[in-house]
């Protein structure tokens, strides 16, 4: 009987992925057959690109909820759920990752104004001609589209981050079925992050690698042999980086979540490694800011829902009140006939409205600041209810995906997934790292004022505030306690504020000293992520000055993602790496089954 059913599961396995092959070549079929039959019909590469790019990544690979829920439904059907268990699970996942977005769309539409506002405040003190530079994963993928629409007169390269896109997420599959040899045990899911990473590591590799090359095409544009070269440079940069950086996330995630089973995939994998490992030096485990205990008269501050309210209360009353009372001097003024209003900016992109603080209509500003920074919380409620609702599914669904297509593999998904098992610690690491970035932004200020020093400055936006340092204060606190969840985020925070204001200067200046289009890589913001501030903004520094001296420190970044990856303890392997071998390390080994 067992047998029959195996067999029974593993033909409607075959039947369900021919059924799957058969659909997609449909798709293809219609959209080749649709775009090269027209009136003005496109070439096959013309075609290919708009399946890639708009059948595709714009519908299926670009939207997270649709490729979790995916996932979801093709593991519930390999481990033989039965459709309707499969589907309900599926439906489940995407509704979870909805929410999330809901909780998270409050938190930036609430919070981005505000350090927006802050942004151009601390802007219009710097006395010297130093760029001002938003940190922002949007305002980074705004920038990065830009300078590939412009940097060439009438060509447009936005193309190359579809691309680096596909092939960089093949070689992290790749990686993942060579883990015997990669220790690669990880594979990024997380399609909206992964888009933003496309978009600017292909800006970053041309400005860097690519900048002295002739425009030696007969359109005038860039050689084909130059739009292969970065293509796969960055592919090869940004797969290595997806499979080790969520590998190395593994062993701590599964700590955090009491062995949820899943990877982080996100913008600062290298920082919250590096964040578990030193947490321990800060402060003791068991120490964790989830069981900090309050006098019995403050008991009321045991209730997270309080605490969150009273924290984020504080923090966004004194940021608007600052805003309020010295934001006109900047031009900045939010507060009109006693509510909040939107503010015009010469940027399209820096929309700093106030609209949506007017929580109780035409209610005193004074009060809607109050009510806008419960809303706050009410979004990250939200945030997290999603997050465990589709944790909860794909924990599940991705058993089956692991032991039948990647054995073994781990999904790499939204940071914010781990947020509902630590809630405390979240906060505790954005206020410290908040407090930090902005110490590293004036003492950044003060050295614009050197004549003749390569630095912009950087001014960190919502997002980049509180995904990164409550990420890294998240896994700091699991190793160390609350002391390592406000200290580490902390120095972290101060550090990569300091390195990206000397690493954007020097990926703009490169690009700069050899086009005469006036367009800079970071116009208009950049990613602003702990990894892509620290890691690769140390790349942008050595690499900046010399274009051999970027080939060397680009090919050294691929080899060193590798070697770290053979050396970290992935949580999931069941022999040592070679040069774990060699450098005597000792993981922890998990039982191979037979």
């Amino acid at each position: 009987m067992t047998q029959k059913l195996n067999k029974s599961k593993k033909i409607g396995f075959w039947v369900g992925v021919g059924i799957f092959v058969l659909i997609n070549l449909i798709i293809i079929a219609i959209t080749l057959g649709i775009r090269m039959s027209k009136e003005k019909p496109d070439t096959y590469g013309a075609a290919s690109l708009f399946l890639l790019k708009n059948v595709y990544l714009d519908n299926f690979f670009g939207q997270p909820a649709l490729l979790l829920g995916f996932l979801t439904l093709i593991g519930y059907l390999i481990l033989g759920r039965g459709a309707r268990d499969s589907i309900v699970g599926s439906l489940k996942t995407i509704i979870g990752v909805l929410l999330l977005n809901i909780g998270s769309g409050v938190l930036v539409s609430m919070a981005r104004p505000v350090f927006n506002a802050i942004s151009q405040i601390a802007g219009s003190s710097a006395k010297s001609s130093a760029q001002i530079v938003p940190l922002d994963p949007y305002f980074g993928l705004s920038s990065s589209q830009n300078f590939l629409q412009n940097f060439v007169v009438g060509n447009n390269y936005v193309t190359w981050v579809s691309y680096v896109f596909m092939i960089a997420f093949a070689i992290n599959i790749i990686l993942i079925l060579l883990k015997r040899w990669t220790n690669v045990h990880s594979l990024m899911v997380t399609g909206h992050i992964m888009y933003q990473q496309s978009a600017i590591i292909v800006v970053v590799v041309y400005a860097l690698l690519f900048r002295d090359v002739p425009l030696l095409s007969n359109n005038g544009g860039v050689s084909v042999g130059t739009q292969v070269g970065v293509v796969l440079i960055s592919s090869l940069l940004l797969g290595a980086y997806w499979g080790v950086g969520s590998t190395a996330t593994i062993k701590a995630t599964d700590k955090v979540t009491q062995n949820a089973g899943f990877a982080v995939g996100h913008q600062q994998m290298l920082a919250i490694s590096l964040s578990y490992k030193i947490g321990k030096y800060f402060g003791k485990e068991e120490e964790t800011a989830e069981n900090r205990k309050l006098p019995k008269y403050l008991s009321i501050f045991e209730d997270n829902i309080f605490t969150q309210t009273v924290l984020i209360s504080i923090l966004f009353i004194i940021l608007i009140l600052v805003i309020v009372f010295a934001g006109p001097a900047a031009g900045v003024t939010v507060v009109k006939n006693n509510t909040f209003q939107s503010i015009p900016n010469a940027n399209p992109v820096i929309n700093i409205d106030f609209k949506q603080w007017n929580v109780f209509s035409q209610a005193h500003y004074g009060v809607n600041i109050v009510f806008g920074s419960l809303k706050i919380v009410a979004g990250l409620v939200a945030l997290m209810t999603g997050v465990r609702m589709f944790v909860t599914e794909l924990q599940q669904a991705f058993q089956g995906v692991s032991e039948k297509i990647i054995p073994n593999s781990v999904v790499a998904v939204d940071v914010a997934a781990t947020y509902g098992f630590s809630v405390n610690s979240v906060t505790y690491g954005f206020l410290a790292g908040t407090i930090a970035q902005f110490i590293g932004v004036g003492l950044v200020i003060g050295l614009s004022q050197i004549p003749g020093l390569p630095i912009f400055i950087p001014i960190p936006l919502f997002i980049t505030l509180f995904f990164n340092s409550g990420s890294l204060g998240v896994f700091a606190n699991a190793s160390g306690g609350y002391k390592a969840a406000i200290i580490v985020p902390a120095i972290v925070g101060f550090l990569e504020i300091i390195v990206i204001a000397f690493g954007t200067a020097a990926l703009s200046n490169a690009f700069a000293a050899t086009n005469t289009q006036g367009i800079n890589p970071v116009s208009i913001g950049y990613n602003g992520m702990a990894d892509w501030n620290l890691f690769y903004g140390l790349l942008y520094i050595l690499g900046g000055y010399n274009v051999y001296a970027g080939y060397i420190f680009a090919i050294s970044f691929i080899f060193g993602l590798l070697f770290f990856g053979q050396i970290v303890d992935s949580g999931r392997q069941s022999q040592k790496t070679f040069f774990q071998k060699l450098l005597k390390l000792n993981p922890e080994l998990i039982q191979q089954n037979s």
